[in-house]
C-alpha cells in the first residue's frame, strides 16, 4: 500500500538512537526520523553514501557538517541537502531532533 501511516510508529533502528519510518520507489527513498542522541559536545563521525540527500528540520536544531562547507546551525525549518559521495555530519543540539529525509537512488541498507 502506498501510505506510511503515523500508526506505524518509528520502525527501523538506522543506527543507535536514530529510528524511522521508510517509504520509497524505485530510486526514491524518504524516511521520517526521530534523533534522540540528546545535546551533544561532538558531531558524530563524517560519512558519505552515494545518495544524494534532502533533510527537513520538522523540531530541534543541530549543526550540520558537509565537507568543503562552514558549519551552518540549522532548527525547524530549515532544510539542507548533501550531494552524494560528500562527507558530512550532524552534531545535536536538541534532546530530540524530527527530520524527513529523501535519498536518491534509494540506500538499500535503510530498508
Amino acid at each position: 500500500m502506498p501510505i506510511l501511516y503515523k500508526k506505524e510508529g518509528f520502525n527501523k533502528e538506522l543506527v543507535p538512537d536514530i529510528n524511522a519510518r521508510v517509504a520509497h520507489l524505485g530510486s526514491l527513498m524518504t524516511l521520517v526520523s526521530e534523533i534522540t542522541l540528546g545535546v551533544q559536545d561532538q558531531p558524530l563521525p563524517m560519512h558519505s553514501h552515494d545518495a544524494e540527500q534532502t533533510t527537513y528540520i520538522l523540531e530541534g536544531e543541530l549543526i550540520v557538517f558537509i565537507e568543503g562547507e562552514e558549519p551552518h546551525k540549522i532548527k525547524a525549518g530549515d532544510t539542507y541537502y548533501v550531494a552524494g559521495g560528500v562527507p558530512h555530519a550532524i552534531q545535536s543540539l536538541s534532546p530530540v531532533i524530527r527530520v524527513v529525509e529523501s535519498f536518491s537512488p534509494i540506500r538499500e541498507e535503510f530498508i
